[in-house]
């Protein structure tokens, strides 16, 4: 008996009252949009979308903020002749896509890997013809894992190798690894290939948690930690993560590899915003949005800028927080009531704690790229004891040559972060008082430092030539996210669609696709989309 046939015999068994061969269509495309896969994208419909509209010039476009969701939406809309102005509070594009310099280094703020070969951001700056203007380097592992039972390094583009690494560390969950890697390859099978199975894995995966999956095939907390290393990367637990959303976004990752933009993903943004000034669109940078403009009846009419300046448009695309947007530039009279409701039910997503180090000398002795440094099996999830939390390491000379400067080192140590331990210096913070702040991040910042000292780089210490250190109300200061978050709101709840149920408004955002490049650059174009149909 196969291991999809298996999974669905137990489903059944625990009396599920849907059919396993079948997902319903509409929940299904939601999930494959939420793990941001390329097959759920209409690759089609542009060009005639935008020749159906003989005078788009008489459709000024408003974009607020200039993170990847407001460019692609500026570049599509901008390259199809729709005159198009974007409005940016920071002083460069790219929102979190972006990086920073400091003597000798210059950091990434986010960007540690997309997903290679072939995958929506590479079909999405294809289609907007500046792929080649752009150069990646392909991650040299999935990832390293190191804990204090274990040290194990996941291949790149390698599914096989990675069953074989994982069951070499634990051989007696060989069949549970293998069984699980080999449903997640089914899954990407019949998502891209349309191959037929028996039985639809994505259909069993639908109506589990990532939890549920998991302890299907293994018992070992190790193992498990394993399996879900990725869920880092969509900012919540296995507990909380759809089975089959976690099968698309790592496994597209486990089978095509990942990818970087040389020479950091302030390359990608600036690409982007190239792509709109070359095509006649206006950025506007240190400058905010006040408020948008309605008539009587209750359509878009414009735009206020903080300069006072009234910018005339039918249509925003917002690539901004979606609590800002409605508490802050909309008026109430337009906002649906049970819109507002859904919108308040939901829980921003967490934040991150990074510290970046920029290096006197190279670290010849570690090969790998990122490396999460776990605690034991023991230790459950915690964002908000962040003595105790899981950090990961990334290592960014081992990406490419000429990363950092000759005989130096980039290399940063992230770990997500709820928002409450920060709380308490907020107010301070934005009255110019952080001298307490200032003190707890060093501390965290110097025991982490410690910790990838004790168990990965020694001497680390004495290595540090440069070190900056960002929280949750760094993250506010130059994003302005509630709370500081990263992936907009929380995934424990389906996302928002593009088209709100205020007329000629549109959502671009981690805010309402979800957080992560793929994601965010999947809204703007489906916003893009959405404005060009209305306008039609």
């Amino acid at each position: 008996m196969s291991s999809s046939d298996k999974l669905s015999n137990k489903l059944s068994n625990q009396g599920s009252d849907q059919d396993s061969s079948e997902v319903s269509r509409r929940k299904f495309l939601k999930t494959m949009l939420m793990a941001s896969s390329a097959a759920a994208i209409d690759w089609t419909g542009f060009s005639t979308l935008a020749d159906a509209i003989s005078n788009k010039k008489n459709f000024p476009i408003v974009i607020i903020g200039a993170g990847l969701g407001g460019l692609v939406s500026g570049a599509y809309l901008s390259k199809h002749g729709f005159n198009v102005t974007v409005i940016e509070q920071h002083f460069i594009p790219g929102g979190y896509a972006t990086s920073f310099e400091r003597d000798d280094f210059t950091f990434d703020v986010s960007l540690h890997a997309t997903v290679a070969e072939h995958a929506t951001p590479q079909m999405i700056l294809q289609d907007l013809g500046i792929w080649d203007k752009l150069k990646v380097a392909y991650t040299p592992e999935l990832r390293r894992i190191v804990t204090p039972n274990f040290d194990v390094t996941l291949p790149a583009k390698d599914p096989e190798g990675v069953k074989q690494a994982l069951s070499k560390v634990f051989p007696h969950e060989k069949e549970g690894i293998y069984n699980f890697y080999t449903e997640m390859e089914q899954v990407i099978s019949e998502l891209w290939k349309r191959k037929k199975f028996k039985t639809s894995m994505m259909a069993n995966l639908e109506k589990l948690t990532l939890e549920q999956w998991m302890s299907f095939h293994v018992k070992d907390p190790d193992v498990k930690q394993c399996l879900s290393i990725f869920s880092g990367y969509y900012g919540v637990t296995p507990a909380k993560t759809n089975a089959l959303f976690y099968a698309i976004a790592t496994g597209e990752y486990l089978v095509l590899g990942g990818q970087y933009y040389k020479t950091r993903s302030q390359d990608l943004s600036d690409t982007l915003a190239e792509c709109i000034e070359n095509n006649g669109g206006n950025i506007l940078y240190n400058t905010e949005v006040e408020h948008i403009v309605f008539n009587q009846e209750n359509k878009i009419e414009g735009v206020v800028d903080s300069t006072g300046k009234k910018h005339q448009t039918k249509a925003v695309i917002a690539n901004c927080s979606i609590p800002i947007l409605f508490n802050k530039m909309l008026p109430k009279r337009v906002i649906p009531q049970d819109f507002t409701q859904k919108i308040q039910k939901r829980n921003t997503s967490l934040s991150s704690f990074v510290v970046w180090l920029g290096l006197n000398k190279k670290i010849d002795h570690i090969k790998d790229y990122e490396i999460d440094l776990l605690h034991d099996k023991n230790y459950k999830y915690s964002y908000k004891d962040l003595d105790r939390a899981d950090i990961g390491v990334t290592i960014y000379d081992n990406l490419f040559k000429g990363y950092s400067e000759p005989g130096k080192t980039t290399l940063s140590i992230i770990c997500l972060s709820d928002f409450e331990p920060w709380k308490k210096f907020e107010k301070d913070y934005f009255k110019g008082k952080k001298e307490l702040y200032t003190k707890e991040k060093e501390r965290l910042a110097n025991n982490f430092i410690k910790r990838v000292e004790q168990r990965l780089i020694p001497g680390l210490s004495d290595m540090i030539e440069v070190i900056e250190i960002g929280t949750p109300l760094t993250n506010i200061s130059y994003t302005q996210n509630p709370e500081g978050a990263i992936y907009g709101f929380d995934r424990d709840m389906p996302h928002l669609k593009a088209k709100t149920p205020v007329k000629g408004l549109y959502l671009a955002s981690a805010w309402s696709h979800g957080g992560g490049y793929t994601p965010v650059m999947m809204a703007g174009r489906d916003a893009a989309k959405l404005a060009m149909s209305d306008f039609r």
